[in-house]
Parts: C-alpha cells; structure tokens; sequence
C-alpha cells in the first residue's frame, strides 16, 4: 500500500477544450506553409509531420490522464471506499480502461495515415489525407 497525492492531479478540460489545445499547439509547434512547387516528397514530409505530431500529443496528454489518476488497489482502503462511494469503481475502472484503448486506437489511426501519407501523389491528396486523418483522431478522442 503506497500513500498517493490527490492534489498532483492535473484538471482534465472538456472535449472541445481538449481538441482546441491540441490543434492550437499543431498550428503553432509545426510548419504551416507549403507551396504547390515543392517536390512531393517534402509535401508528404511536410503533412506526415502535422499528423504525427498531432497523434503525439494526443497519446502525451491522455497518458498524462492516466498516470495523474490513481490506481484504486494502490491507494488506502479509506481512499478506495470514499472513491467508491463517490464515483462507484467499476465505473472509475472502465473510465480508465476506455482512456487507455482511445490511447490505442489513436496510435493505430496515426500509423495508418501516416502510412497512406506515401501514397500522395499530389498536394491536393496529402492535404485531403491530414485532414482525414485529424478527424478521424478527433473522433476517436470523442468515442
């Protein structure tokens, strides 16, 4: 049994909050600017980044969630009973249990873009693939 601080828990925002964070933070963290006469393999480079980075931060922040929350078998039993009492167990479990699949599933939708990214045969198509793949990423937050 270890003594756990409930106070180092970090304030999870809303879902739109949470999307507004993370696309801001690709917007300001990644190159915006492309033009039409780059040759295509600096424009996929260029998308592969935006992608990535935005799957990056997505599995950073929720990861984050899971570590900050505690487990209830780690805790005191005084803890683990007001925890039951006040936001019932089995749901508190399979809250976490869904965060770490979106974990998952966020990291596979990454992947598979990115890997679609090399097929982009134009600026048109790789610009079409991030924006797929940033919504599909978006969905899953909300799944």
């Amino acid at each position: 049994m270890s003594h756990y601080n409930f106070k180092k828990i970090t304030v999870v925002p809303s879902a739109k909050d949470f999307i507004d964070i993370i696309l801001s933070k690709t917007q300001r963290k990644t190159p915006t600017v492309i033009h039409r006469h780059y040759k295509i393999g600096r424009i996929r480079e260029f998308y592969m980044k935006k992608i990535k980075f935005t799957q990056q931060n997505f599995h950073d922040k929720l990861t984050q969630i899971l570590s900050d929350f505690p487990v209830l078998e780690d805790v005191h039993p005084f803890y683990s009973d007001l925890m039951n009492v006040l936001y019932d167990r089995d749901h508190y479990k399979l809250a976490l249990g869904q965060l770490k699949t979106a974990v998952h599933l966020i990291d596979n939708v990454g992947r598979d873009y990115v890997r679609l990214m090399k097929y982009g045969d134009s600026l048109y198509r790789c610009k079409q693939l991030k924006i797929a793949a940033l919504g599909s990423l978006i969905l899953l937050h909300y799944r």
